[in-house]
């Protein structure tokens, strides 16, 4: 694992969602803040999903969306 996948904990993707420039962002958007292959990002989003941390949407085949849960913005 790199130094970019090392940095891949939940707290951290979500301070880079929250600070990001609107509050949904794209797989490449997280995968260059934190320096990791799409499909490196792409597999630790998706588990966030499976987690409750995260929610996700495919934009029409052309590449997948991803947000806050409500449950995480609340801080439950």
């Amino acid at each position: 694992m790199d130094s970019g996948e090392a940095s891949l904990e939940p707290a951290n993707i979500v301070a880079a969602i929250r600070d990001a420039p609107a509050p949904v962002v794209n797989t490449r958007y997280l995968a260059d803040e934190f320096d990791v292959s799409l499909d490196a990002m792409f597999d630790r989003l998706h588990e966030l999903v499976e987690d409750g941390v995260l929610e996700h949407t495919e934009a029409r085949n052309r590449g997948h969306l991803w947000w806050l849960s409500v449950e995480t913005e609340l801080g439950e």
